[in-house]
C-alpha cells in the first residue's frame, strides 16, 4: 500500500518559493539557474517542493508565467513569496479553496494603537502606523507584519483539534511562540524581537535557528546575523499611551518621537547626545516638545506644523 510523503519542511518550502519566483524572472542568470538546479537536485525533499510549486501555479495561477521583478516593489514580492511558500506547505486542494478567502488585515495611522483579539484569543496590539495580515489554517496561525511594530499575547487556540503553532513573519523571517508575550519591530533592514515572557524560535530566511528566551531581545537580519541584548518592558509601554526613555540620547529620543507623528521631526547633531529620562504621553506630542526647554539647553523651532527642528540654545 502506497504511504503518504511526509509534509514539507516550511523552511524548505521557503527556500522553493524563493527559487521559483526567481525562475520565473526574465532577469535571471545563468549562474542563478545553475544554482536553482543545484539545489533542486541537493535533496528529495528539494526536489518535492519545487514540483509542488509547480503545480500550485499551474491550478491556481498565483503567479505571471514570467515576471519582471524590477517591477515589483520589495512588500509586493514579499507577500508573493510568503503566500507560494505557505501554498507549498498546505494541502494542494485546501489551497484552492483559501484563495477565496483573503486573510483579514488590521493597521494603525500615524499616531494610533489598535488591539484586536485573533480568532485563537491571542491579543495583538499594533503601535503607530503598523499594518499585519492574519491567516490561520490547520497547520498554523501566521501574523504577517508588514511595517511597524506589534506585541503579542499568545491565545490557547481553544478550538483547533490540534497544535498549531502560532507564528510571526517579517521581511528577515519567522517566528514560532513557545507559549509567550513578545514584541516584534520591523526595522529597516532588520527585525527587532523582544520576548518578555515563555520562548520564541526565531527562523531567520538564510541562517540557522534559535532560541530568544524571556528577558532577552534579538535584532537579526535575513541572515540571522545581530546581537542580543536585554528585553526592557518599557519598551512595550506604548500599548498605555506612553514613551519611555532612561537616559536615552535626545537623537534616539526624538526618533522615537517622530514615529507619533506625522511630518518631519529632527535633531540637530549638537545635541543629539543629550540624555533624557521619563515617561512621556503619547497623546500629545507638542506638550512633549514644548517641555524639552525646560529640562535640556534645547530650542524648538517650527518652520510648519510638520517640520520642526530641535537645536542647541
Amino acid at each position: 500500500m502506497a504511504t503518504d510523503l511526509p509534509r514539507i519542511a516550511p523552511d524548505v518550502a521557503r527556500q522553493a518559493a524563493h527559487w521559483h519566483m526567481l525562475m520565473l524572472d526574465q532577469a535571471a542568470s545563468a549562474a542563478q539557474r545553475e544554482a536553482c538546479s543545484r539545489w533542486r537536485a541537493a535533496a528529495p525533499e528539494h526536489e518535492r517542493a519545487w514540483q509542488k510549486a509547480q503545480r500550485v501555479q499551474e491550478r491556481l495561477g498565483l503567479l505571471p508565467q514570467q515576471l519582471a521583478m524590477g517591477t515589483l516593489n520589495r512588500e509586493r514580492r514579499q507577500a508573493m513569496k510568503q503566500m507560494l511558500a505557505l501554498a507549498i506547505v498546505a494541502p494542494l486542494a485546501y489551497t484552492g479553496f483559501r484563495q477565496l478567502t483573503p486573510a483579514p488585515a488590521y493597521a494603525t495611522e500615524v499616531g494610533q494603537h489598535r488591539q484586536v483579539t485573533l480568532a485563537d484569543g491571542t491579543r495583538l496590539d499594533l503601535n503607530t502606523d503598523t499594518a499585519v495580515e492574519v491567516d490561520f489554517d490547520p497547520q498554523q496561525r501566521l501574523i504577517s507584519l508588514r511595517r511597524g511594530e506589534i506585541l503579542v499575547d499568545s491565545g490557547a487556540d481553544p478550538r483547533s483539534t490540534h497544535h498549531r503553532s502560532l507564528r510571526v513573519a517579517s521581511e528577515q523571517g519567522l517566528m514560532e511562540a513557545l507559549g509567550t508575550r513578545f514584541l516584534v519591530r520591523q526595522r529597516e533592514g532588520r527585525t527587532q524581537l523582544s520576548v518578555f515572557a515563555g520562548a520564541v524560535r526565531v527562523m531567520p530566511r538564510h541562517g540557522p535557528w534559535q532560541t530568544i528566551d524571556a528577558g532577552q531581545q534579538l535584532t537579526f537580519d535575513a541572515g540571522g546575523q545581530g546581537g542580543i541584548a536585554a528585553a526592557r518592558e518599557q519598551d512595550s509601554q506604548w500599548t498605555r499611551g506612553q514613551l519611555v526613555a532612561d537616559e536615552m540620547p535626545l537623537g534616539e529620543f526624538i526618533g522615537e518621537l517622530g514615529r507619533y507623528r506625522r511630518g518631519w521631526l529632527r535633531c540637530h547633531d549638537s545635541v543629539a547626545q543629550a540624555h533624557i529620562s521619563g515617561a512621556f504621553q503619547l497623546d500629545d506630542t507638542d506638550a512633549i516638545l514644548a517641555a524639552l526647554p525646560a529640562t535640556l539647553p534645547v530650542h524648538v523651532e517650527y518652520r510648519t506644523r510638520y517640520w520642526v527642528t530641535i537645536s542647541k540654545r
